[in-house]
């Protein structure tokens, strides 16, 4: 198809006219007019008859030949004749190239939508300079919107948590495990929200979650047929966390090394527990070394003279190795009656507690908890 006018080669299929086209530093600026037939009101649909006014508009398009182009369009207003309609006049609007209220064209919120969706705020900002798009991060990000939500859940799912403010709120992501793609957003990750889910939209058959025992609730609640399994990353870290307390509660059979300054230790991660026992510690052997009994060294700490002892005797590392398997020793005999009980369904924590207390043990209830 051979074109003939600049409308042609700028805007195939619109309806307006171009007046003049100038190209300053880099920018093309294009001045142009509606020239299609009187538009109708977008409240009562009834064509319009009467110009009110016209005035200018100014419209961000896709750049061309490496040059921003910015379109100056004179629009026009007109009045909505119907009585009984609420809107008296309304803006025409060039179809594939304006929108009520929007500074950028069609094809150019297209582009840079399909940018937010690739890369996010500031690395499609950071695209669009490249590409002499007009787009700033928050305005990127304003392109996106939130896609359907399916009837029916995929048929493997996954279910996790993460945090809109750590450590406060958190909320429950939906994906699609297969697609690896976005199915919801749910506001918290509460066993309510997330059942309401999945029995809203059922027809998972397999469900890949963490740990957290609120999804547990909500599976056995909405969909007791689908099969729960752990994502590699929990299954990893389930692996790590039952070496290191192993290898915690059999220090003593581990041999020292030759040299223990060769290797320096592996750093203890700081609680308000283990940073309590290093500044008893610390000012039980600054009052021992001063020649103090180790009742007076209780009385000004107040602390019990075993303690005290303890604190002065032992190895700051045997003491935080300690504090850390503290209660877990207690609980291994009980063990594998917990584990038969809660696969069975009671997965009451306090419930736990009162029925292993009466098979005789000693232990305190936030070891079961754990």
């Amino acid at each position: 198809m051979e074109l003939e006018t600049v409308e042609d080669a700028l805007f195939p299929g619109l309806t307006l006219v171009v007046r003049k086209a100038v190209v300053l530093d880099d920018h093309l600026m294009i001045d142009a007019a509606g020239c299609g037939p009187p538009g109708v009101c977008p409240a009562c649909q009834h064509p319009a008859a009467r110009v009110h006014s016209r005035y200018w508009r100014h419209i961000v398009g896709l750049p061309v030949n490496g040059l921003r182009l910015l379109v100056r369009l004179r629009v026009r207003r007109f009045f909505c004749d119907q009585p009984r309609c609420p809107r008296r006049t309304f803006v025409e609007q060039v179809a594939g190239l304006t929108e009520p209220r929007r500074r950028s064209s069609t094809a150019a919120r297209s582009a840079m939508r399909s940018v937010a969706v690739e890369l996010g705020g500031r690395p499609g900002a950071r695209l669009c300079a490249k590409l002499r798009l007009y787009g700033l991060r928050t305005s990127i990000l304003s392109k996106l919107t939130a896609p359907p939500v399916p009837a029916r859940a995929p048929r493997i799912l996954g279910i996790d948590e993460f945090a809109f403010r750590k450590g406060r709120t958190y909320g429950t992501v939906l994906v699609d495990v297969e697609s690896s793609r976005p199915v919801d957003v749910l506001p918290d990750r509460e066993t309510s929200t997330v059942a309401a889910w999945l029995q809203e939209h059922p027809g998972a058959e397999i469900i890949c979650r963490d740990r957290l025992m609120a999804f547990t609730k909500a599976i056995r609640q909405a969909a007791p047929d689908a099969l729960e399994v752990a994502d590699r990353w929990h299954l990893l870290q389930n692996l790590s966390t039952a070496v290191e307390k192993t290898c915690r509660q059999h220090r003593d059979c581990l041999r020292r090394p030759a040299e223990p300054e060769a290797s320096p230790p592996l750093a203890t991660p700081d609680t308000p527990l283990l940073a309590r026992i290093r500044q008893r510690r610390a000012e039980v052997n600054e009052l021992a070394a001063t020649g103090l009994p180790l009742n007076a060294i209780g009385r000004r700490l107040r602390l019990d003279r075993k303690t005290v002892r303890r604190y002065r005797n032992k190895d700051l590392a045997d003491l935080l190795a300690s504090a850390q398997d503290r209660g877990h020793g207690v609980l291994d005999p009980f063990m594998e009656y917990v584990q038969h009980r809660f696969h069975a369904g009671c997965t009451s924590s306090m419930q736990l507690y009162r029925e292993v207390l009466a098979l005789g043990y000693t232990g305190g209830y936030h070891v079961v908890h754990r």
